[in-house]
């Protein structure tokens, strides 16, 4: 089974933002639809150049919102996400899936990067769609 096969069955519209906008509008696009797992960050040509899984979102909140307090070994990233203004300072480099890539193939990148979701994107890397992990799940359980 292909990514073009199951993809846009839980989430409709890949949640996306450009690389200058605000954390605020980061989290505001993550929260308009609360299946989503991972924004995306575009350039001004609309190509992927970056990944914030909820994950980095969790740290970033903790760190500007919450009590600031992190482990040791996180200080280093605990003191460049409190600098943080923008999506381009907390993203993750782009990690990606093609609409004709095998959906096993997929779950191993998510599992391998531990990420819920990957933008599928065309050979330009425009996002056209995001698969999330419980595409996989229902699609590969349910045969």
């Amino acid at each position: 089974m292909k990514v073009r096969d199951i993809h846009k069955t839980i989430t409709i519209e890949p949640p996306v933002v450009f690389e200058n906008d605000s954390i605020e509008k980061v989290v505001e696009v993550l929260l308009k639809d609360p299946r989503s797992r991972s924004v995306y960050v575009v350039d001004k040509e609309e190509k992927l150049v970056g990944i914030i899984p909820t994950s980095i979102i969790l740290k970033t909140t903790h760190i500007l919102k919450g009590k600031r307090t992190v482990a040791k070994e996180d200080t280093f990233n605990a003191l460049k996400i409190s600098k943080a203004r923008v999506a381009k300072d907390i993203m993750l480099p782009p990690i990606y899936v093609f609409e004709n890539e095998d959906i096993v193939d997929a779950l191993e990148a998510m599992v391998m990067e531990k990420i819920e979701e990957l933008p599928v994107v065309d050979k330009s890397k425009k996002v056209i769609g995001d698969l999330n992990c419980m595409e996989i799940i229902k699609n590969l359980w349910s045969k």
